[in-house]
């Protein structure tokens, strides 16, 4: 009777290492899956951010164009 008590236990302690085994590995595939989500979020607000310089450049520019054509207005009036 102890040889089959001493064979349950290994087969419980066998279990019980795989279920931690897969519980690794499932944690081990989130956090993947998080730091992968978490890349293309930085990824969006670069290409965002890139986006947002280029459109304060544009507006720059047509405000010194804006600026010329009224001094030219204005010039032209005198």
């Amino acid at each position: 009777m102890g040889m089959f008590s001493e064979e349950l236990r290994e087969l419980d302690r066998n279990t019980v290492q795989l279920m931690i085994d897969e519980m690794q590995e499932e944690i081990d595939a989130l956090k993947k899956e998080r730091e992968e989500a978490r890349e293309d979020r930085e990824k969006e607000v670069s290409r965002k951010d890139k986006k947002i310089s280029e459109q304060e450049r544009e507006i720059a520019e047509l405000k010194k164009k804006l600026a010329a054509y009224e001094e030219v207005s204005e010039n032209g009036k005198r």
